[in-house]
């Protein structure tokens, strides 16, 4: 297991120079925050409210899995109290406009849930793209099932400026183009993310008790908290461990991430394979049976992203590179209104910012298979005092191995914020370090502790916060500029799903078959014989 690496003097001294910290001035973020609706602290059984516009031409207010599953989206934005301002409106907006009795579920797991039966895949319309983002959501819960789809999170969009890019490559380029740099610098990111991110399960992770009526079955370790909950007295996040968010199919398919050219290799397998048992699911009843449906599907604690309207993930990729990375593995924070907050938000980008400078070998299958097993065991136990994990210096404690991944993050810290002229970095630096020192302060811990002294169920406890969040929300003064632009996208959503339904429709089945075709070429990135060979193969196949 790779160990926690210093940053390189020449990254350093390129950081303290007056241009780039300039730049650090210019990184761009967005979030987005997925959250069931809920009534009596059930998941809500209405439709998604015509007040919000329309899900699917929305550009902030749209819908995940469910029709009671709301996304709100930020646009991506170089302050960070611009990008909260933002939030901020999209949460009182939302909360304004909901049916009486309704709130936002503020954690990550979801409220008492009905039978599968009840539980409505959203709807986007009469369009032919409605009935493919449709048909895409049935999929989803053939393959895995409504309960799992029903989890919701926080994504965290973080892409360095241009100027941050130029100034490296003239230090490391090393005659590499820039585009390919750019590329390879990114993947870096997430192979150091992977390696690394068990830290923020730890450090965030809000997610160690559930309703009982998430468990379908009874083959779980899970203990009883009460009646109506199930818990793991040191678990962290169950919504990233194996009871949570996963996929034993696509766990078969290990993707590359060693370079650009082995990951989209990996992605068009993946787009290709049939499943054997995705093949016997109903045809009907999913868009294909590949291993995956669409890109989207793909299931990682972070993803390699770029903008393009006119071409699919795939094809963007192969002849663009990347324009950012989104970081998937942030649960919901029910103690924060938002689910997130700006300390949380800069110490990611001083997390991410790490990942991205500091040296990032290639991540072996074995490595891989290890970084999944060591997210598993802290997203289950990372509050035991006696939980050991592997690093490159032999077995280490969860507070020990996390002070050493916080080290090289303090000159980030001073760096950002002399570059910004406030002291944000450093205090959430601070906070997250009282932390490892005293597993109290995490919020799972903070969860199950009110839970315990207050004897309140999973359901009642979140219930109340969300009762204080809409307080919240409706105590603070309004953005009069954030309210007219959201109140015109409602109109505008509405006329631009009438104006897509009123075209002429060719049958479903055409477009499907045409959006099912995979003209991936990739294959001109030229994999050399040797990347082939480290591509990985199903496991178990």
């Amino acid at each position: 297991m790779t160990a926690v690496s210093p940053l390189g003097r020449d990254i350093i001294a390129l950081l303290n120079t007056p241009k780039s910290q300039a730049s650090l001035a210019m990184i761009t973020r967005g979030i987005e925050r997925e959250s069931a609706r809920s009534h009596t602290n059930q998941l809500a059984n209405t439709a998604h409210p015509a007040a919000l516009g329309a899900p699917l031409t929305h550009p902030y207010i749209t819908t995940d899995f469910a029709e009671a599953q709301l996304e709100l989206v930020t646009p991506a934005l170089t302050s960070r109290a611009d990008t909260f301002a933002a939030l901020a409106s999209l949460h009182q907006f939302v909360d304004a406009n909901l049916a009486e009795g309704e709130w936002m579920w503020p954690t990550s797991m979801p409220p008492y849930l009905p039978n599968d039966d009840a539980i409505e895949i959203a709807r986007y319309g009469a369009s032919n793209q409605a009935k493919l983002k449709e048909r895409y959501r049935q999929g989803l819960a053939h393959r895995y099932g409504k309960r799992m789809q029903l989890i919701s999170g926080i994504h965290y969009n973080f892409s360095l400026p241009d100027q941050f890019w130029r100034d490296l490559h003239h230090v490391q380029g090393h005659g590499q183009p820039l585009e390919s740099f750019i590329s390879e610098r990114y993947f870096a990111l997430i192979r150091n993310v992977m390696r690394h991110g068990w830290i923020l399960a730890y450090l965030f992770g809000a997610s160690p008790v559930v309703d009982r009526s998430y468990i379908a079955t009874e083959d779980h370790a899970l203990l009883a908290f009460d009646e109506t909950s199930l818990y793991l007295p040191y678990a962290t996040s169950l919504r990233l461990s194996s009871i949570g968010y996963s996929s034993a199919e696509q766990a078969r398919y290990p993707l590359s991430y060693d370079s650009k050219a082995q990951y989209l290799d990996g992605l068009c397998q993946v787009l290709r394979q049939p499943s054997h048992r995705y093949q016997a699911l109903p045809a009907e009843g999913q868009l294909n049976s590949a291993v995956i449906q669409l890109e989207n599907e793909l299931y990682g604690a972070i993803r390699p992203k770029i903008v393009d309207a006119n071409l699919r993930p795939l094809n963007a990729l192969c002849h663009k590179g990347l324009q950012y990375v989104e970081l998937r593995s942030l649960d919901t924070n029910p103690f924060l209104p938002f689910g997130i907050d700006e300390h949380q938000s800069a110490f990611l980008d001083l997390f991410l910012l790490y990942c991205a400078l500091a040296p990032s070998d290639a991540l072996s299958l074995a490595e891989r298979q290890s970084v999944a097993e060591r997210q598993n065991q802290v997203a289950l136990y990372g509050r035991d005092p006696n939980l050991r994990l592997p690093s490159g210096e032999g077995a280490m404690s969860v507070k020990a191995l996390g002070l050493a991944l916080l080290e090289p993050l303090e000159a980030l810290a001073t760096l950002f914020d002399r570059a910004l002229g406030t002291s944000i970095h450093q205090s959430a630096l601070a906070a997250q370090r009282a932390k490892l020192h005293d597993s109290g302060l995490t919020p799972s811990a903070q969860m199950l502790h009110e839970m315990q002294t207050r004897s309140q169920s999973f359901a009642v406890w979140a219930g109340e916060k969300a009762a204080a969040h809409r307080a919240q929300f409706r105590n603070q003064s309004v953005d009069e500029v954030w309210r007219a632009r959201l109140t015109q996208a409602v109109t505008q959503s509405h006329r631009a799903q009438a104006a897509l339904e009123a075209q002429p429709q060719m049958p479903f089945d055409v477009y499907l078959a045409q959006k099912n075709q995979l003209d991936c070429d990739c294959t001109s990135l030229a994999l050399t014989a040797r990347e082939r060979s480290d591509l990985p193969l199903a496991l178990g196949a």
